[in-house]
């Protein structure tokens, strides 16, 4: 059934891939219409995460953020898609990493680097910056697609885009690999997941809820030594991005401090631009499990 799916999309994606970018963006506003106003793709889920999140607003604030997000939602889809296609020039014009200077500065320490993300503006193209650095590869954490075939192209374009996916249940034994053979990397890890609560799980206030979060990527640089840095794109106009870096280190003695400074900044972001998150994520799905793991 996956390989039927496959070859089912793969011409529709392959045609994206191909057309020119005016024609891309009046083919998001069609499934935009599709989307959003026929199909209802997830519009109760991302109703419900709007209200848990800004309770405060109004329902026709919170509506206006919720048609612009689907705008957004088709855009970056479609941008994907059109990845396959483009060129090294193409993304350098449009993904333009702003502040370099910052990763390159810590490098010097001879330590890899940890990116922590979130699903935040065109994130699938951040992959892309390793267009922007020598000598240093850029590896994302990533979860496995049910679909391998899928999976496999989504592998080969963003190697092409130099960008290397490590599955998140082998990043451990592929730094270690890496640490052993004296190899720099900037390790990307999407820290605003929902991960499956246990235990050990930990959980903050993240827009009004409680949740729990992925704390692998502070955990691996608390262990090999390695600098941290917050990743942000942002939306310029249609089809424009620009991305930096920020960095951050530990304020308090908390175990997770930095994943407390990364939840703030990006609550920060999703708050100035509430309609760049990606709301179609089941975010709060393990909020009523909080007082039993707590």
């Amino acid at each position: 059934m996956h390989l039927i799916t496959f070859l089912i999309s793969y011409p529709f994606i392959k045609i994206i891939s191909i057309l020119p970018f005016r024609l891309v963006y009046i083919l998001s506003d069609f499934v935009y219409i599709i989307i959003y106003k026929l199909i209802k793709y997830r519009v109760k889920l991302v109703r419900s995460n709007l209200e848990l999140a800004f309770p405060e607003y109004s329902s026709s604030k919170r509506l206006i953020i919720e048609s612009n997000f689907y705008r957004h939602f088709c855009d970056i889809m479609l941008e994907a898609f059109k990845s396959i296609g483009m060129t090294k020039k193409q993304i350098l014009e449009r993904y333009e990493f702003k502040n370099q200077s910052i990763v390159y500065d810590l490098l010097k320490k001879n330590k890899s680097i940890v990116l922590l993300m979130g699903h935040y503006s065109n994130f699938e193209w951040a992959m892309s910056v390793g267009h922007y650095l020598d000598n240093v590869k850029g590896v994302g954490a990533y979860t496995p697609l049910t679909n391998k075939y899928f999976e496999k192209l989504m592998l080969k374009v963003r190697k092409r885009h130099k960008g290397y996916l490590v599955s998140r249940y082998k990043i451990h034994d592929y730094i270690k690999s890496e640490e052993e053979k004296n190899n720099l990397n900037i390790y990307g890890f999407a820290t605003d997941q929902s991960p499956r609560p246990t235990e050990k799980t930990y959980w903050r206030k993240f827009l009004n809820v409680n949740v729990p979060f992925f704390t692998g990527g502070e955990r691996i640089a608390n262990k090999y030594d390695y600098s941290i840095v917050f990743g942000l794109a942002k939306r310029v106009k249609r089809g424009y991005y620009t991305f930096k870096t920020f960095r951050t280190t530990k304020k308090t003695d908390h175990p997770y401090d930095i994943t407390n400074q990364f939840v703030e900044f990006i609550e920060k972001q999703i708050r100035e631009r509430p309609s760049e998150y990606l709301w179609t994520h089941n975010r709060f799905k393990h909020k009523d499990l909080y007082g039993e793991f707590k």
